[in-house]
């Protein structure tokens, strides 16, 4: 019997239809595991034959794909189009056949037949694990959540590569495997037959709902090729969050952050929204401007970041000099050093750096060496300092004068115009700060006469960083150095009546000394940021631009009262003085208030109120002293604290199983990278030094570097005192924490296995756009990083590495200066070639026709040939040395033989003029030795051609590509930045003056229209947020975007593996729901993990103020909530307040006599109770101890 469900076209070589009867049960059988896992056996041929990605390979000459589509698959254009080859083209139509035979043979086949052939599929046989000994009903309806997890799995795997495949089938299948699995306990999918006009009627609405969800990425034209993105014609690129449906919504407007309230809003000028982009931005939202073909350029905060990373060379070099000191090396897997060894470490550094500041000898070369890179790091950003005017030189304060000269003009000019009381009062004070600034450079300027910049009274730089404590706790000693210097130095420079600075001789007498002495040390102890690089650079009480310091003791007379620990100073000088050096560089020596005053008058002109323009100049501000790091006023404040203490007690106890909501992020890798390249790059793991070379990138860009930061739980908890100095008992046992509760580790491992992936991506990416192939999707996405197309050339011609498994390997220590590679139809593969010559020699490079690769082993060359200087003297008859002064360096011979190979592989013998000595080779005979060498000779001049004439590499080049890491790799392993989090997460509200008026507050002084509160306290309700703030942009608004490779298959790995963190995280005894579980399952999988915190936290609030649950019972809450007005109040204000109450009620149990139920819940709160391999033993020890402490007899022996 035939029917719409029973008969479907059966396509054969020609267009004709044909009809067929059922087909056996062994078809069905075939047909169903070839629908679901053909696709990817598929894949994985193709891409072992053709390649990961069809994108990725040469088109064969001559080769037009749209001339060879069959006609009757025209349909499938868009994948097809991909073919490379005729092969290529035979395998994908092939594929496509397949496909279609298999529903046919599904689609007939009767209800039974289907049902059958699922008990057949071991894969369905996956639900049974976790389904747990319950009644017949209860076991149905898990059953139904297991299979509908395994279906999500199949699907995720089988969608993407399935050219077939429409999007109704996904959600039907998955859909239908739950309800059906539960009449089976999880053994059958639905089958075909009852699937094809369910999808039918489903796939016209479900593709117009995904098209406005997800733009499509790639787009044919009229001619069948891929669309660029066109770069507009605009001077100035648009600072816009690019128009979406999602970036549009209430839902992602209503979580305000400074940054989204300025270019997410239309009515600021666009220069406004490029000033704060070029402040903060992190790559992690699409602009319009990146729609529009053109990139903005890296923000302070993205150049900022990769300062870290030299600091962290410096260390990696000096912990390795300590290695051989000691004749051991180094132990420290991962980057984690045992304690003692650590302290081992620093106190020899300690010493070394101590003996440099003091003046002090080295004793041996590697003291030396350590010696030297120290001087070397601070005279690094001394010369920085200079060039930017952070360190006044008399060329830069003129400079500066002229530059304040201008702005004065122009304000005057403004002030003639007709403007607001507002505007007018804001550039009257504008005129009166210049002018005070240029007296007092003025002044400067005579005092300097061009003296050194050095600090008065040193003969080495180290940032001074005054150890408060130390002074505390011996300020008598403190007081008779400062005393007996200040005796012996009585002159200082001081501002005088008249406004300039000038050299002043203090009285010597006792009482004066003393009192001199006293003030100091009261101003230093009244420090409140000891960060501020004014402090650590130049000392306090002195003009912002007179850059000396306010006490011109010597560092090596205070060693006990300084901080001396070489790499926390290196990591909190980097942390303060890089963002203020990058602002500097990037807006061209101009201040915050500069820069404000610029947008504010820009926002005048646009016809702004004056409300508008402060609230945009309020987040400018905030995000600039994110940006700066010193948004608390009062770091030391008994609020700030308290706070502190509640934030480390909840994260030291509740974080003890941190690790497993990290296993999701494998998810986000495929989303990013998609999943053919992010499997080739899990198979290359072991081989190639891929994953190395992928961590070194990542430490050089300042990832993966949690460790030595001790920043690894700021990616679940916000931390706003992370300062390298604290030194109490909760910040000291964070490190050994994070290492146990297993998130240092995997974030490491995470963010490592990201930057070989990234580096492949940017690399493949960029090629891709200079051979013209690049998708929309592709280049926006290198936009979004600031990389455009000149940028994509620069990188495709870096001496980047490829793998035999075609991986590219970024490598930038080798690109600065660097030749830049001409352009190559040749595939370049980078490793062990495994081949050897005729006399049994390896050869280490060498271009193969046959197939058009170029083979390359660096490491060899580097170790083995670099040595030898086989350049000099060639080894080969007739073959003459290359000219001298083209190879200095292991990496310039590496570069010379490869460019040798691209050489080969563009010019052909034949088509080159040859020579022996002086005479023509008429005819070329690759036989012959002399015509050999004479192709050699001919291909070595070519090379040394290409190397004085092609351009280097820029170090502009490499740091655009690793900021693109950084910033991606923080994208991708999440952690809240700066761009990411509303200004309550600071512990600060800002109150328009229309509302603070009405209750007496007064105007900010900084902050115009706002009164200003701080309080650590009003951060603690958001300490557990970071995650999820940066989710909302990276995860959540990039998949609206478009902005992910493999969005579906990612998402559903994403769903997959929170279904696994779910059932880690259950307890054995508790039962779900299907609902629940799913959930709780996409909760735990971070797609939208902010909305999924703030919906769980509104249940358990609801139900613990005694009201009803608002989904009506359909979800529970994560975890059981009766009425419980406490509950209520420490669920809204955050984990700290939370573990606080708990504490403080465990106390209170403990002294009213419940010594029981005290002893329990105290101890269960503790920091470490609750990590992930001792919260058992605790919770058997809390229940043996409430057990014994409350029987009568064990209490009297209390």
């Amino acid at each position: 019997m035939k029917n719409g469900l029973t008969t479907v076209p059966q396509i054969g070589s020609g267009n004709a239809t044909q009809y067929t009867e059922s087909a056996s049960f062994a078809e069905v059988v075939g047909s169903s595991l070839q629908y679901k896992y053909g696709p990817a056996f598929d894949y994985i041929k193709n891409s072992m034959e053709f390649g990961m990605s069809p994108n990725t390979m040469l088109p064969q000459e001559g080769y037009i794909p749209k001339d060879n589509i069959p006609t009757d698959l025209r349909q499938f254009a868009s994948q097809l189009l991909r073919a490379s080859n005729p092969k290529q083209m035979d395998h994908m139509v092939t594929q496509i056949r397949k496909g279609q035979e298999s529903r046919r043979v599904l689609a007939e086949a009767g209800f039974v037949s289907n049902l059958a052939a699922e008990f057949l599929d071991p894969f369905n046989y996956l639900g049974i694990p976790f389904i747990r000994g319950a009644s017949v009903a209860t076991n149905a309806l898990r059953g139904s959540a297991s299979v509908a997890s395994v279906t999500a799995a199949q699907e995720a795997i089988r969608a993407p590569l399935d050219p077939l495949n429409t999007t109704a089938e996904v959600a039907i299948n998955i859909g239908a495997a739950a309800i059906l699995g539960g009449a089976i306990t999880g053994l059958a999918s639905v089958p075909m037959a009852r699937r094809i006009s369910a999808q039918e009627q489903a796939t016209k609405t479900v593709e117009k709902l995904q098209s406005e969800i997800t733009p499509n990425s790639t787009n044919l034209n009229a001619a069948g090729s891929l669309e660029a993105v066109q770069p507009s014609v605009a001077v100035e690129p648009n600072g816009s969050i690019a128009e979406n449906w999602f970036t549009d919504s209430i839902v992602y407007k209503s979580i305000v952050t400074p940054l989204k309230a300025i270019i997410g809003d239309s009515k600021y000028p666009n220069s406004v929204k490029l000033t704060a982009l070029k402040i903060i931005n992190d790559s992690g939202i699409l602009l319009a401007a990146n729609k529009e073909g053109k990139k903005i350029g890296n923000s302070v905060g993205q150049n900022a970041k990769l300062f870290d990373g030299e600091w962290i060379r410096n260390y990696d070099e000096i912990i390795n000099i300590w290695g051989d000191s000691t004749g051991k090396g180094v132990d420290n897997p991962m980057g984690y050093m045992l304690p003692k060894q650590q302290k081992l470490f620093e106190s020899w550094f300690e010493e070394i750096d101590r003996k440099a500041i003091s003046g002090i000898k080295p004793a041996n070369d590697l003291e030396a060496k350590v010696m030297k890179i120290q001087n070397d790091f601070y005279e690094m950003w001394q010369k920085r300092l200079t060039d930017v005017g952070e360190i006044g030189t008399t060329p830069q304060y003129s400079k500066m004068i002229a530059a304040r000269e201008i702005r004065i003009t122009k304000a005057q000019k403004r002030l003639e115009g007709k403007i607001s009381i507002d505007q007018r009062l804001k550039l009257e004070a504008s005129v009166t700060r210049h002018s005070k600034e240029i007296d007092d450079m003025k002044g400067v300027i005579e005092d300097l006469k061009d003296k050194t910049v050095m600090p008065p009274n040193e003969k080495i730089f180290r940032p001074r960083y005054w150890d408060q404590k130390s002074i505390k706790e011996n300020k008598e000693n403190f007081k008779s150095i400062l005393v007996k210097w200040y005796t012996n130095n009585p002159s200082i420079i001081s501002r005088g009546k008249d406004g300039k600075f000038g050299r002043v001789t203090l009285a010597t007498d006792s009482i004066s000394i003393n009192r001199r002495a006293d003030e100091t040390i009261d101003t230093i102890l009244g420090i409140k940021d000891i960060l501020d690089p004014e402090i650590a650079y130049y000392g306090a009480g002195k003009s912002k631009h007179f850059k000396h310091r306010g006490v011109d003791i010597p560092n090596g007379l205070v060693l006990d009262f300084i901080q001396t620990n070489p790499v926390a100073v290196m990591k909190a000088y980097t942390k303060r003085v890089g963002p203020s050096y990058e602002f500097s560089r990037q807006f061209n020596g101009d201040s915050i208030e500069d820069v404000i005053d610029d947008a504010y008058d820009q926002m005048m002109d646009a016809g702004l109120s004056v409300t508008e323009a402060h609230k945009a100049a309020k987040n400018l501000r905030h995000l600039h002293q994110r940006l700066a790091g010193n948004v608390n006023r009062n770091p030391e404040s008994w609020d700030q604290g308290f706070a502190k203490l509640l934030r480390d007690l909840a994260q030291l106890n509740y974080l003890g199983s941190a690790f497993q909501a990290a296993l999701v992020e494998p998810s986000k890798i495929i989303m990013e990278h998609g999943l053919g390249p992010t499997m080739k790059g899990l198979f290359s793991v072991l081989k190639d030094n891929q994953l190395k070379m992928g961590a070194n990138e990542s430490r050089i860009a300042a990832e993966g570097v949690e460790n030595i930061m001790n920043s690894a739980h700021i990616r679940m908890a916000d931390d706003l005192n992370n300062n390298p100095f604290n030194s109490d008992i909760l910040d000291k046992v964070k490190q050994p924490y994070y290492l146990l509760n297993g998130l240092g580790p995997i974030t490491k491992i995470l963010k490592d296995f990201d930057a070989m992936m990234r580096s492949h991506t940017l690399i493949d990416y960029s090629v891709r756009w200079t051979q013209g192939k690049a998708t929309k999707m592709e280049q926006e996405y290198l936009l979004r990083y600031n990389i455009d197309l000149t940028d994509a050339n620069k990188i495709a011609s870096a001496p980047w590495q490829k793998s035999s498994s075609g991986m590219y390997m970024a490598n930038t220590d080798a690109w600065t200066n660097a030749i830049e590679f001409p352009s190559t139809t040749a595939e370049i593969i980078s490793g062990p070639t495994g081949v050897t010559r005729k006399d049994g020699s390896y050869s280490p490079a060498f271009y193969r026709s046959t197939d058009n690769k170029v083979f390359i082993d660096e490491e060899h060359i580097i170790k083995e040939m670099y040595p030898l200087r086989g350049w000099e003297n060639p080894r080969v008859e007739g073959v003459k040395a290359i000219e001298a002064g083209i190879i200095n360096s292991p990496d310039d011979y590496v570069a010379f033989i490869k460019m040798h190979e691209i050489m080969h592989s563009i010019n052909k013998a034949k088509d080159l003029d040859l020579f022996i000595g002086k005479v023509k080779i008429k005819k070329y005979d690759g036989r012959k030795k002399e015509h050999l060498a004479a192709y050699e000779n001919a291909i070595n001049d070519l090379s040394v051609a290409q190397f004085k004439s092609q351009t280097r590499v820029l170090p502009e080049t490499v740091q655009t590509f690793r900021s693109a890491l950084s910033g991606g790799i923080m994208n991708t392993i999440l952690m809240g930045t700066p761009a990411d989090k509303p200004i309550i997460t600071d512990g600060i509200v800002y109150i328009p003056m229309r509302v603070a008026g009405q209750f007496g507050m007064k105007e900010d002084s900084a902050f115009k229209g706002y009164a200003r509160i701080e309080n650590g306290l009003l951060g603690l309700p958001f300490q557990f947020f970071s995650y999820s703030f940066a989710a909302l942009n990276k995860t959540t608004a990039a998949m609206a975007h478009g902005q992910l490779k493999s969005q579906f298959v990612g998402s559903a790995a994403a769903l997959g593996l929170g279904y696994m963190v779910l059932q880690i995280k259950k307890p054995e005894y508790v039962e779900m729901s299907f609902q629940d579980q799913l959930a709780r399952a996409f909760d735990y999988s971070g797609l939208a993990a902010l909305h999924s915190d703030l919906f769980y936290t509104a249940m358990s609030t609801a139900l613990a103020l005694g009201g009803a649950n608002i989904t009506g019972g359909l979800l529970e809450p994560r975890y059981p909530q009766g009425p419980d007005p406490v509950a209520a109040a420490t669920g809204l204000l955050g984990a700290g307040p939370n573990i606080g109450a708990d504490l403080a009620t465990s106390i209170g149990n403990l002294l009213t006599g419940n010594v029981g139920e005290g002893s329990k819940e105290f101890i269960k709160n503790l920091p470490f109770a609750r990590l992930w391999f001792l919260k058992g033993h605790v919770n058997d020890l809390t229940n043996m101890l409430s057990d014994k402490l409350e029987e009568p007899s064990g209490f009297k022996r209390y």
